[in-house]
């Protein structure tokens, strides 16, 4: 029971005994000939700001703060290219992957949608959602948000499997998170972890029938790569509008 315990909260190595597929496709990485062509018009992309948990994974876990947690090996804020390093490590089988466009497609098509020449959308693919399976039959549910350097994991929810107590279930949250700030015990390990003030939380319903662990972004976090789209594609269209004369 102990070894399974730690083998789903990935807090032991797991033996790669499954066939495991990759999060990224060969395919993806090759740049689409129609979308890198040399009469592309340049287009300026903002940077991606530098933030402990959006875009930037967390270097250790603070007890009293979720953007740093880590579950199961993976953590808020990690680059595709991280997550899957963790996959393979792991040794988790990958059952379901979407893909997404990259963040330079979504600048040229909301400029063209705007009546702007941003040439062809490039039409890259970036992770965008996986599902993954560890040894002991838990699921890891991947969510991204695509900024201009690439997909950074934006929520992360582990389906547990049945077998294991919620006392034994809290022990291990608690040994990994710190204590929750408000938590109750029954059949099952009901808590919550993180305040008001950064908006990144982490929870747990779970108990010997199983049930979900996640860490998540605060709400809004979707909005903010979006907002840098729009900025850009103002930028482009502003630079390139001739001025009228009166």
């Amino acid at each position: 029971m102990r070894l399974t315990i730690a083998l789903v909260i990935g807090l032991a190595a797991v033996p790669a005994t499954a066939q495991r597929a990759p999060i990224t496709r060969l395919l993806d990485k090759v740049p689409s000939l129609l979308g890198s062509g040399p009469k592309q018009p340049s287009i300026t992309m903002p940077a991606t700001p530098v933030i402990v948990g959006l875009t930037k994974a967390a270097d250790r876990t603070v007890a009293s703060d979720p953007a740093t947690y880590d579950l199961g090996g993976f953590r808020l804020g990690m680059s595709e290219a991280e997550a899957e390093a963790v996959a393979k490590g792991r040794g988790l089988t990958t059952r379901t992957v979407t893909r997404y466009v990259d963040f330079e497609t979504q600048v040229r098509s909301a400029i063209n949608m705007r009546g702007g020449a941003a040439g062809v959308p490039t039409k890259r693919g970036v992770l965008g959602e996986a599902t993954l399976v560890d040894d002991a039959g838990g699921r890891y549910m991947l969510k991204t948000l695509v900024w201009p350097d690439g997909a950074h994991l934006s929520s992360i929810v582990y389906l547990a499997p049945q077998g294991t107590a919620a006392a034994d279930w809290r022990r291990m949250l608690v040994e990994k998170w710190g204590r929750p700030r408000e938590e109750q015990m029954g059949d099952t390990f009901t808590a919550r972890w993180g305040g008001a003030g950064s908006g990144f939380r982490a929870a747990a319903n779970v108990g010997s029938r199983g049930g979900t662990i996640e860490i998540a972004q605060p709400d809004g976090s979707r909005q903010q790569p979006g907002r840098l789209v729009e900025q850009a594609a103002d930028a482009f269209i502003a630079a390139r509008a001739k001025k009228p004369t009166l």
